[in-house]
């Protein structure tokens, strides 16, 4: 239970600062604070594209990674909630108008892909496993990922972000729920892609 409080925490405090700022540093900052908050508890996944990866490495049971989900996007439920009430705006993505769907989606799977890559890495390879630095090598390389990638998607990478968002607008009467594919799809084959890269590349790792 532990572990699923904290990622409904984290994944609303990164989805209230996505919110408020839309700033890819303020952003990663605050995952890097939020790693080495839940780093021992959970993993500091907040982000289903990670889960997913550790749910195809083994490291997380099928329970726990439907657990791990609904904690997440209850975490950005609320945040959207939150949002509205100091805001009266209602917070949702989606992506830029001069670019295309298929740049949008392999923009979203490729730099996903990067990031739980690394997540991997200091997570589960013997070489990283116990770096003191895991909390601000993940904030800044999410942080990278975000300033790459918000020009072409909207820099969402994290299903988080709009399932939970996307949720509160449709109550309120909006249909930004039309963006929930491909801030979903893209983002979770991106985390599929780097647990088989890993496992690739680092056979005896993590197992």
């Amino acid at each position: 239970m532990h572990a699923y409080i904290t990622e409904a925490l984290g994944a609303f405090f990164l989805v209230l600062v996505f919110g408020f700022t839309g700033d890819p540093l303020a952003i990663g900052l605050t995952l890097m604070a939020l790693v080495y908050i839940g780093f021992p508890i959970s993993g500091a996944h907040y982000n289903p594209a990670v889960s997913i990866a550790f749910f195809l490495k083994r490291k997380l049971r099928a329970a726990d990674f439907l657990g791990y989900i609904v904690s997440q996007v209850m975490g950005g439920f609320f945040a959207a909630i939150v949002i509205y009430f100091l805001s009266s705006s209602v917070f949702y993505v989606e992506p830029p108008t001069d670019t295309g769907l298929y740049q949008q989606t392999f923009v979203e799977v490729f730099f996903v892909s990067i990031f739980v890559m690394v997540m991997l890495m200091l997570s589960l390879s013997n070489l990283h496993r116990k770096n003191q630095f895991v909390g601000i090598i993940i904030g800044l390389t999410f942080t990278g990922m975000l300033m790459v990638s918000t020009p072409v998607s909207g820099g969402v990478l994290n299903p988080t972000i709009s399932i939970g968002t996307a949720l509160f607008d449709f109550i309120m009467g909006g249909d930004s729920y039309k963006h929930i594919l491909l801030y979903t799809i893209a983002p979770l084959c991106g985390g599929a892609l780097a647990a088989f890269t890993f496992a690739y590349f680092n056979p005896k790792w993590g197992e």
